[in-house]
Order: structure tokens, then C-alpha cells, then sequence
């Protein structure tokens, strides 16, 4: 059954469209499939990130550490996202990077950093949409810390909701429905603010209207395009 899961998760993932189902099931054979729950590390600063992974179902944050106790977030992947060691180069996790499942669980493939450099070198289209990926990861992160620079917290918090809503949202013409993985200091790790600072920027924008909480979890952003206003 996992292996047949395995097959599946790899088949449907863009990063290898037009594969054979023979060579699916080379990738799988070097590959390893991880079922992980709600909180699980993944990766983490005490070990080498020497494996590129694939997300293929759930919500997982990567984060710093700063210093105890301080994290600063700097993505939420989604469903087919890639992370882990994108330079395919095995280092020493100096920065203090990260990985965390948000959602109530996340199936991760996975492979060795030797064994993805040798896909690579011998599939020049996978090399080629491999490049395209972590290329527009980088460029989703840049324009997150041009807002950091740039932008006071309320713009920030803004932008994380309409970031989430694009990703996320269930859309009604310009309404929005978002299933809320994060919480208040989620937010403020992701947008470099204090957890207070935060919550009275939600409050507000509640009071507004701007967006509107259903418990916890579900967040209604009634009109996308007044939630700059």
C-alpha cells in the first residue's frame, strides 16, 4: 500500500510530468515516503538538511531561530512545494533552520541529496523544472522581505491573508474562505512582529470587517479587494 501510495504522490506531481511508469517506479525506489503529524520536525538545526524534500499533502512552515525563544518564519509550503537542501549541497545547518507540520498530518517524499543529483544530471527536463521551481520559491521570498523592509506591520499582516487567500481560499467571486493553520504568534513569526502588535492588527481589521473569524480555524475575507483600504 505505501508503495502504491509512493507511486502516485510522485506520478501527480509536476516536477516529473512525462515520466514513464517505469521510471516513476525507479523514483521510488530511491526515494522514502514520511507520514508525519501535527508539530513533527522534520528537519531541524541539530542535523544536516541533506535530503531535498517534496510536500505532497498538508501545510509545513520553515522558520530560524533566532535566539531562544524568538523564531522568525519565512515560508508556509503548500501541496507540491519543494524544500529542504535546494542547493544540493550538504552543509552544516548553521542558520538554524527549520521544519515544522502545521496541518493535522503531511506526507512528505524525500530523497538523498546523491541520488537527486544523479536524476538530475541524466534527466535535463526534470533539471530544467527543478530550476523553474526553486526559482520562483526564491522570488516568493524576496518579495517578502522587500514588504519587511518596506512596509509597517498592519501592510504586512495584509499581505500575509491575501498571500494565504491566493493559495488557500476558497473563492466567491472577490470572497474568500481560508482554513487558518496559523495562529497569532504563526503571524507574527511570519511577518517579524511582536504576537501583540499582531493581534490588535487582526482585531482591528475584524472590527472593520475587513475579514472575519468563524472559531479558530476558518477566516472570511468578505471582499479581497477592500482589504487594502
Amino acid at each position: 500500500m505505501v508503495g502504491e501510495i509512493q507511486y502516485w504522490l510522485l506520478r501527480n506531481h509536476d516536477l516529473f510530468t512525462g515520466h514513464s511508469e517505469p521510471e516513476i517506479h525507479e523514483l521510488c525506489k530511491i526515494s522514502e515516503l514520511k507520514r508525519a503529524k501535527r508539530n513533527e520536525i522534520i528537519y531541524s538545526h541539530a542535523k544536516e538538511k541533506d535530503r531535498v524534500y517534496i510536500l505532497n499533502h498538508g501545510r509545513i512552515k520553515i522558520a530560524f531561530g533566532v535566539e531562544k525563544g524568538i523564531e522568525v518564519v519565512s515560508e508556509i509550503l503548500k501541496d507540491g512545494d519543494i524544500f529542504g537542501e535546494l542547493t544540493l549541497k550538504t552543509t552544516a545547518n548553521i542558520d538554524c533552520e527549520f521544519a515544522q507540520v502545521l496541518s493535522a498530518e503531511a506526507l512528505i517524499c524525500s530523497f538523498k541529496l546523491e541520488n537527486f543529483e544523479n536524476i538530475l544530471a541524466t534527466k535535463p527536463g526534470l533539471a530544467l523544472s527543478f530550476s523553474k521551481m526553486v526559482g520562483h520559491k526564491l522570488n516568493i521570498i524576496s518579495k517578502k522581505y522587500c514588504d519587511l523592509v518596506y512596509k509597517d506591520v498592519r501592510s504586512r499582516v495584509i499581505n500575509f491573508f491575501k498571500l494565504h487567500a491566493q493559495y488557500e481560499g476558497k473563492w466567491t467571486g472577490e470572497k474568500a474562505e481560508i482554513n487558518m493553520l496559523c495562529n497569532h504568534q504563526d503571524i507574527a513569526d511570519f511577518t517579524a512582529s511582536s504576537r501583540q502588535t499582531v493581534s490588535t492588527v487582526i482585531n482591528n481589521l475584524v472590527k472593520e470587517k475587513k475579514i472575519i473569524y468563524e472559531g479558530r480555524s476558518k477566516v472570511i475575507i468578505p471582499n479581497i479587494k477592500e482589504l487594502d483600504n
